[in-house]
């Protein structure tokens, strides 16, 4: 009797962690949704307050932007030159961010949304999808790469 209560147990116990292995996994991703979310208000708070260095605080040191009609740029002082040119050029942009799915996988999630941009005056300047990977880094989210397209037509491409 006692080999047969081991067994049973031994097998309780291998199946048993299934469950809650799911449930910590479901736990993780509803925590880095919610981290994820908070980084990107303050994305959108450092970007319309025209925060170059506030943004790119947001991204991994190593991390890559690939924006619109220009080469990638990699690392947090390069990215966040990027975003200084961006301001510099058009000053008062703001932009809204929406997601619209995010798949997190341990340390790693990503993020696809759409963002609307909108001019100094507040008319719609730009609209389109957007991708992100983030990577948890030291206990935190960051942006490790970024792109984004316009869903608007090129200049003289015509409607």
């Amino acid at each position: 009797m006692r080999k047969w209560t081991g067994a049973l147990l031994a097998a309780a116990m291998a199946t048993a962690p299934a469950p809650a292995l799911a449930q910590d996994e479901d736990q993780a991703a509803a925590e880095a949704a919610a981290a994820i979310a908070v980084a990107n208000e303050a994305w959108e708070e450092a970007y319309n307050a025209g925060d170059a260095a506030g943004v790119a605080a947001l991204y991994a040191e190593d991390a890559t932007v690939m924006a619109p009609n220009m080469e990638p740029v990699t690392g947090r002082e390069a990215i966040q030159a990027l975003m200084q040119a961006g301001f510099d050029a058009a000053p008062g942009f703001t932009t809204a961010l929406e997601t619209t799915s995010l798949e997190v996988a341990g340390d790693m999630a990503i993020e696809v949304g759409r963002y609307v941009a909108m001019d100094a005056d507040g008319g719609h300047a730009d609209h389109g999808p957007y991708m992100a990977t983030w990577e948890k880094v030291d206990g935190e989210w960051k942006l490790a790469a970024d792109i984004w397209n316009s869903s608007m037509p090129a200049p003289g491409a015509g409607s």
